[in-house]
């Protein structure tokens, strides 16, 4: 075959000197070896997650919500998921958790971005009504409130009202300390929503037990956070963290955390089909784009896909999601040395008299 130019002459014409041969054949073969194992490995995490053994129970519904008209042309308006709202309902069995706190509810709500899209409006307005009637006994809100400051205001009305039984908790995300983050954490307070992302604790007492909520807005309001002393999770405690980035979920494992709430990476938001997302803003790559992770020995990360929207504009199937988590205590069988769910055993028990107390780290 004629070479059109002379460099590519020169190397077809190239001969390994005497006894290099073989090694270069193996190190041919070597690179062909790792990137198949490279390419099933990855394959099997798209088409076959780990699904962690503390998850019970799942379940997906997907309520009808206003429409949401899409932004894409036409030839690909059918991949548009913007307002196609997903509700995971899941039931996790959390370390540490005390029997009498077996039950317990908390919806998770992540990175709304609200904003003044009037196609977007409707939609945000059902989703709060949505919010209330899950009758969770915490609501968390992991940040990511707005995309403006001429939004502020406006949102944190919105935010104040998604309020669970026992009160409603958040921590800030990127967006917000790129905007005002001081005027947002003032309007959290003000309309009742406890801001956890300066150090403060939220902890639910009951039969000598704890359930404990901390957050962090790390790496955004320039703090290196010292999880030890964050989370310091005592005998009889379960230690919840709020975090925007699930980054921060592996430091927290190793402090002890029980369950890590995170959002920001909004499953990817624009996903192709089979392959799933592409890129998310992490640098643990694509393992935490969205859903139910086991990190460490014995602690859960739920990373949320958000609510809203961000940069472009639009999901391409990637579904937004509220996630509904329902805690279960576990219980050692001694017997069959396996852990079950404490349902199984705590059956029916109350969740009134809590006693609710604030602290700071």
């Amino acid at each position: 075959v004629a070479a059109p130019f002379e460099p590519m002459r020169s190397m077809l014409a190239w001969k390994p000197p005497q006894g290099a041969a073989d090694p270069i054949f193996l190190g041919m073969i070597a690179l062909i070896a790792f990137w198949a194992t490279r390419s099933i490995l990855w394959a099997q995490t798209r088409l076959a997650p780990e699904i962690p053994t503390a998850l019970v129970s799942e379940q997906v519904d997907r309520p009808k919500l206003p429409h949401v008209p899409s932004s894409l042309p036409r030839v690909i308006r059918l991949l548009d998921t913007t307002g196609d709202l997903r509700v995971h309902e899941r039931e996790i069995v959390v370390s540490g958790l005390g029997p009498l706190f077996d039950g317990f509810r908390i919806v998770h709500v992540a990175d709304v971005h609200f904003g003044q899209r009037l196609e977007m409006e409707n939609y945000l307005r059902a989703v709060r009504e949505l919010v209330v009637g899950l009758n969770g006994d915490v609501v968390v809100l992991t940040g990511d409130f707005v995309n403006r400051r001429r939004d502020i205001v406006r949102s944190m009305a919105y935010h104040a009202e998604l309020k669970g039984r026992l009160g409603t908790l958040a921590v800030l995300g990127n967006h917000d300390y790129w905007t005002r983050p001081e005027r947002i954490i003032d309007e959290l307070g003000a309309r009742g929503v406890r801001w956890l992302g300066g150090g403060d604790r939220r902890s639910l007492k009951r039969g000598g037990r704890r359930l404990v909520f901390v957050g962090t807005d790390a790496p955004w309001n320039k703090e290196r956070p010292n999880f030890d002393r964050l989370i310091r999770r005592n005998m009889g405690d379960a230690v919840i963290l709020l975090s925007h980035t699930p980054d921060n979920a592996p430091s927290a494992a190793r402090a002890g955390a029980s369950l890590i709430l995170s959002g920001h990476n909004h499953g990817g938001q624009m996903c192709l089909p089979l392959i799933g997302p592409f890129v998310v803003p992490s640098r643990h790559g694509l393992a935490f784009a969205g859903g139910l992770y086991r990190v460490g020995a014995d602690s859960l990360l739920n990373v949320s896909r958000g609510v809203g929207v961000s940069s472009g504009g639009c999901r391409l199937l990637c579904p937004p999601e509220i996630t509904v988590l329902t805690l279960r205590a576990p219980h050692v069988e001694v017997m069959a040395g396996k852990i079950i769910p404490a349902k199984a055993v705590f059956r029916g028990v109350a969740m009134d008299g809590w006693q609710a107390a604030g602290e700071r780290c």
